[in-house]
C-alpha cells in the first residue's frame, strides 16, 4: 500500500523542507495532509503538486509566488479561450487567483481541494475556465443602463448632487477613460479592493507583500484616478478654476463606489 515514506512522496516532502524552511513547524501537518491525499487516490506522479497546493493553501508567500510564476499562464490561457479582450482576461485572472489562493472566508482557498488525482496544471486550467464562463454568464444577466445613475440619488450634498446630475455622463466617460489608462497592477489592486472586497492582508497574500504596502498601493491608485478624472473633466467641460474646485469635490465624493461600478 502506498505511503508517505515511498518515493516520490518522500522526495517531495524533502524538497518542500528545503524550499520553504519557514514551514518546518508544520511538517507534521503537511505529512498528515499527504497521507490523506494518498488515501484519497492521489497519484505519486503528482506528489510535488500535492505539496505545492498545500503550501499555497496555508498562505505561504513563497509558495504562492511559485504558483503564480509556474501556473499563472494557465489562468490567462483559460480566459482567452472565452474572450481575448485584455480587460476580460485581466478580470478573469484576478478572480481566479482570488478564488484559488485567497478564498472567500470563512471558506478556505479552493486550491485546498486539490487531491492529486491529476496534474495541478490541468486542475488550475479547469478552475480558471469555470471562472471565465461564470463571468460571461454574469455579464449577460447584468442589467444595462447608466452605471452611475443611482449615485446621484445617494449624494447627501445638494451642490454635489446637482453637479452629478448635470455631468453624470461626462463623469462616467472621464472615469472610464482614466481606469482604462491605469497601469495593470493599479487597476488590478483597485478591482481586488473595491469589486472583490478583499481585505488588505488578502491582497498582500496574492502579491507576497505586507498589507501596509498594499494600503499604499490602493491609496496611490485612488489618488491617481481622482487627479486624472478631474483633469479629464476640466478639459472636457472647459471650466474655470472655481468650478474646478467643485468638480474635484464631486470626483472625490463616492470615488470608491464609482470605481467599483465601472470595474465591475
Amino acid at each position: 500500500m502506498a505511503s508517505v515514506r515511498d518515493e516520490p512522496w518522500r522526495s517531495a516532502l524533502a524538497d518542500a523542507a528545503r524550499e520553504w524552511p519557514q514551514l518546518a513547524a508544520r511538517a507534521a501537518e503537511l505529512e498528515a495532509h499527504v497521507e490523506r491525499a494518498i488515501a484519497g487516490g492521489a497519484l505519486a506522479d503528482h506528489a510535488a503538486d500535492v505539496v505545492l497546493a498545500w503550501a499555497v493553501a496555508t498562505g505561504d508567500a513563497a509558495a504562492t509566488a511559485r504558483f503564480e510564476r509556474e501556473l499563472g499562464e494557465e489562468l490567462t490561457a483559460a480566459a482567452r479561450k472565452i474572450d481575448r479582450a485584455p480587460a476580460f482576461v485581466d478580470e478573469v485572472r484576478q478572480a481566479a487567483l482570488v478564488r484559488l489562493v485567497v478564498g472567500e472566508p470563512p471558506a478556505p482557498p479552493r486550491i485546498a481541494g486539490y487531491r492529486g488525482t491529476g496534474p495541478l496544471r490541468g486542475w488550475v486550467a479547469l478552475a480558471a475556465l469555470r471562472v471565465a464562463l461564470n463571468s460571461v454568464r454574469a455579464a449577460r444577466r447584468a442589467p444595462g443602463g447608466d452605471v452611475l445613475g443611482d449615485l446621484v440619488d445617494r449624494e447627501p450634498d445638494p451642490e454635489l448632487r446637482t453637479l452629478k446630475a448635470l455631468y453624470k455622463s461626462e463623469f462616467a466617460a472621464a472615469l472610464a477613460a482614466t481606469l482604462a489608462a491605469l497601469p495593470e497592477r493599479q487597476r488590478a489592486v483597485l478591482r481586488l479592493r473595491f469589486v472583490e472586497r478583499l481585505e488588505l492582508a488578502q491582497i498582500g497574500k496574492l502579491y507576497a507583500v505586507h498589507e501596509s504596502t498594499v494600503s499604499r498601493w490602493v491609496a496611490a491608485a485612488a489618488e491617481a484616478v481622482a487627479a486624472d478624472t478631474r483633469r479629464r473633466l476640466v478639459a472636457r467641460l472647459a471650466i474655470g478654476a472655481t468650478s474646478a474646485d467643485s468638480i474635484a469635490r464631486m470626483v472625490a465624493s463616492g470615488l470608491d463606489l464609482s470605481i467599483a461600478r465601472l470595474l465591475q
